[in-house]
Parts: structure tokens; sequence; C-alpha cells
């Protein structure tokens, strides 16, 4: 996989922690490790909200009301 150079602006006491407990050449690992674990989490979380949104009724009738006038009035001309 190919690595992409970013720049990250972290607490100080948390660098101090990283030097500490992790060694100079296992940081960058240790941090995309921390960072897919917690993205996966959250793609997870995601998942199931939006399963959950799809199955509420009263929302998705209000979505299908807003679409049907999104388009309200486009193919006509004004008279500006």
């Amino acid at each position: 996989m190919r690595k992409v150079p970013i720049t990250l602006t972290l607490p100080e006491n948390v660098v101090r922690d990283l030097h500490l407990y992790i060694s100079r050449r296992g940081i960058s690992k240790f941090v995309t490790k921390a960072v897919e674990e917690r993205l996966e989490a959250t793609k997870q979380k995601m998942a199931v909200e939006f399963r959950e949104a799809s199955r509420d009724e009263e929302r998705n009738s209000e979505i299908e009301l807003w679409d049907s006038l999104s388009n309200e009035g486009l193919n006509e001309e004004n008279e500006y």
C-alpha cells in the first residue's frame, strides 16, 4: 500500500507519551493502527444509524415530499 506523508498537530503530552511508550520507528505504525481502529468503529456506528434512519417511516415520507417538490417549477419560464 502506498504511504502518504501528512502533518499532524498533537497535544504536547500525547507526543511525550508516544515517545515514552512507542519506539521512534514505530510511531507511524502505532498511529495508523489507532486511526484504523477508530475509523472502523465510526463506520460501523454510522452504518447502524443509517439503517435505523432508513426504517423511519415518518422521515422517509418527509423526504419523499421534499423530493417531489424539489423539481417543481423547473420547466416553467420566469417572467421577470
